[in-house]
């Protein structure tokens, strides 16, 4: 799957649509980014992707391209 395909799944996880998502964006400045965010990234993650995070890895990722990096 393309970064860009990526990318457009976590917006629509992250609510973050209307602003758009880079790789070098901070989640911490993402408006919502909190613990039921966490659990859709969790669940999406696992249905598109095949890959389980936990949340200890969750809790981990400092920037969107943590994200990525873990949806390989």
């Amino acid at each position: 799957m393309s970064e860009e395909k990526k990318i457009a799944l976590l917006e629509e996880v992250l609510e973050a649509d209307d602003r758009g998502l880079s790789p070098a964006m901070r989640l911490d400045e993402i408006p919502g980014y909190d613990s039921m965010t966490k659990l859709s990234l969790m669940v999406m993650a696992e249905d598109e992707f095949g890959v389980k995070l936990t949340g200890e890895r969750i809790n981990s990722f400092i920037t969107v391209e943590d994200i990525l990096n873990a949806l390989q």
